[in-house]
């Protein structure tokens, strides 16, 4: 998304490239054109790299520095000492070969300055959540890694059990397969000796592990189903809980994850966000486009298309309201619009166009994650006009 010209507003402008032990400012005053660079070590804070402006250049300032895994904390500690300052996503920084080739700190903050002083930038900000939205995405990302744990864990132990020759085959009455990691399946493996010691340690270990990461999963559910009925979040879940395909946790997590529904322009920009948009290289009067980019949440992309497994055993008919939830008339009808579009198309899509399943879902998830948009950002006007 191409940025408004930051030239007219500040004169002052740093592009920073940040590391965990080491910030590299490059600045320039828009005025009289001179340029400094400064690189700063030990874990600098804010208040330094701060000092260090007001003592080099004149004000209004503004500074930005690429997306990685130091976060969003200097750029709040920036924002609160009086700095505006933003974070740039980087995949959206054109650079050269030249670039690619010879990358330096200095290099990079020298590249995200100059793409600052365009006249019409082409980079992208990323919105910054506040620390409690934050702090509520990492522990649903905590979720993923623990469900990621649990099910490394069962596999693990599986193949083992399957290289002795041990298979799980016991049968209800009615011929099925008896769900594993069950009571029955539990007391079964218990049983087992492989006949070695250290391959007996191993089947342990890896029991051991499905256990914990079960107990560990169970935890962080009671405490995701707390956090969805606090006045923050409870609004948001309540009414994306009536779309099919989405339970409380990831209501929760679509919540958290947006944070503020009206920061995206238009549902392509969510689907956008979401990686579900195909990639293309068209040129003339030709038009070619892939596979979806996945190019944006995977956490939420992975949520939205494992909900839709069953989408097709979804009726049309509208989710019940449970207890305790409160939502208004027009957001129930919202949904209940989004449901049967979503569930008519994926027939069309699959018994109509022979769209392949995945193919089909994936389409599915893409419409929805709109809806999503839609309905969040309905309840989040409705919240602002009653305060």
């Amino acid at each position: 998304m191409a940025q408004y010209n930051i030239n007219s507003k500040y004169r002052s402008l740093f592009g920073m490239d940040v590391h965990a032990r080491s910030v590299t400012i490059k600045g320039i005053d828009l005025h009289t054109g001179e340029s400094m660079t400064k690189s700063f070590g030990d874990v600098p804070n804010a208040s330094q790299i701060v000092e260090w402006m007001e003592e080099k250049f004149a004000g209004p300032y503004y500074a930005a520095y690429e997306t990685g895994c130091t976060g969003f904390y200097l750029c709040r500690q920036l924002r609160s000492l009086g700095i505006d300052c933003d974070v740039i996503a980087t995949s959206s920084i054109a650079r050269s070969t030249d670039d690619r080739q010879r990358k330096t700190d200095k290099r990079d903050a020298k590249r995200l300055l100059q793409e600052m002083c365009m006249p019409i930038p082409s980079y992208s900000k990323v919105w910054v959540p506040d620390q409690n939205c934050e702090a509520v995405r990492d522990l649903i990302r905590t979720r993923f890694d623990v469900v990621a744990a649990l099910k490394r864990a069962k596999q693990q132990s599986s193949a083992l059990l399957l290289r002795y020759g041990y298979v799980w085959n016991e049968k209800t009455a009615t011929g099925n397969i008896k769900k594993m990691w069950g009571v029955d399946f539990l007391d079964w493996i218990n049983k087992i000796s492989l006949g070695e010691k250290s391959a007996d340690e191993a089947l342990a270990f890896y029991v051991r592990a499905v256990r914990e990461s079960t107990a560990q999963l169970k935890d962080i559910n009671r405490t995701c189903y707390v956090l969805a009925e606090q006045p923050r979040w409870k609004p948001y879940v309540d009414a994306l809980t009536l779309l099919k395909g989405l339970d409380t946790i990831s209501a929760l997590l679509f919540a958290s994850e947006i944070g503020d529904f009206s920061r995206f322009r238009n549902g392509r920009s969510v689907s956008k966000w979401l990686g579900t948009v195909p990639k293309e290289h068209s040129s003339g009067e030709h038009i070619s486009r892939g596979r979806i980019t996945k190019a944006g949440n995977s956490h939420c992309r992975f949520a939205l298309i494992e909900g839709l497994n069953n989408v097709v055993c979804f009726r049309a008919t509208p989710k019940t309201i449970k207890g305790g939830q409160i939502v208004s008339a027009e957001t129930i009808a919202l949904c209940a619009d989004a449901n049967r579009r979503c569930i008519a198309r994926y027939h069309h899509l699959r018994f109509s166009s022979k769209i392949g399943t995945n193919k089909a879902k994936v389409a599915i998830a893409s419409e929805l994650v709109r809806w999503i948009w839609i309905v969040g950002l309905h309840v989040q006007e409705e919240l602002e006009a009653g305060r």
